[in-house]
């Protein structure tokens, strides 16, 4: 696998890396295509503690609650890295990862990423500064959950997914966008909660569904809206 055919993200772990470890990793690792919904690695296989690379694609991290609620906590894409806890302390699986869409996804065994990781001085810093990512993103999180309503972290969740497609633009058009039962396990909430505050912001006009896409007409408009509607 050639890596000039493929575009990662600077911030990502193998955005990080350099061409010698790639072709490293490249030559060692497996590669598969998983459908939308698809089980990537199960939280219940005690035996797996391989390490996966989203090549093309999304994936997420799932957990469920002894109630079996749905919670959603990270979301990963091209160039990131998945399940390197396991296979550094060789400890359960914390979550399961679900395929969000068609994604292409490289498996690692865990012997073969200890002895890159061990050799290989970028890869460390990679991972170092990816861990850094999840424990800065999660905590984040903790605090929104304290400080913040379940419509609250909503608007947010939607800014933030607009700002990451919408590049320059105001105006953004998202597509195919995660379910109300998805954003509902994404902030903590129930899809009939987020299915109201969905059309408090459709009557606002700062955001619509349009077939199987999300509609953000002006994300100035959306932040003065958070700023005005009640929490």
């Amino acid at each position: 696998m050639l890596r000039n055919e493929l575009t990662f993200p600077h911030q990502t772990f193998l955005g990080r890396i350099d061409d010698q470890s790639w072709e490293q990793l490249s030559s060692l690792w497996s590669v598969r295509k998983y459908a939308p919904r698809t089980l990537i690695i199960s939280a219940e296989d005690s035996d797996s503690s391989d390490v996966f690379f989203v090549i093309d694609g999304t994936v997420r991290a799932t957990i469920y609650t002894d109630a079996g609620r749905e919670v959603s906590f990270l979301s990963f894409s091209n160039g990131d890295c998945i399940g390197e806890f396991s296979a550094l302390d060789e400890a359960p699986r914390s979550s399961d990862v679900v395929a969000e869409k068609e994604s292409l996804v490289a498996r690692l065994s865990a012997e073969q990423f200890r002895a890159v990781v061990k050799t290989n001085p970028d890869v460390s810093y990679a991972l170092l500064m990816l861990m850094i990512g999840h424990l800065r993103r999660l905590s984040k999180r903790v605090v929104d959950f304290n400080a913040k309503t379940a419509d609250q972290r909503l608007r947010s969740e939607i800014l933030s997914l607009a700002k990451s497609r919408a590049g320059d633009a105001d105006e953004v058009i998202i597509d195919r966008p995660p379910t109300q039962s998805q954003m509902a396990s994404v902030v903590f909430s129930s899809r009939e909660s987020v299915a109201r505050e969905m059309g408090r912001m459709r009557k606002a006009g700062v955001a619509f569904r349009i077939k199987r896409s999300l509609h953000i007409p002006s994300i100035e408009k959306f932040e003065s809206y958070m700023e005005t509607a009640a929490p």
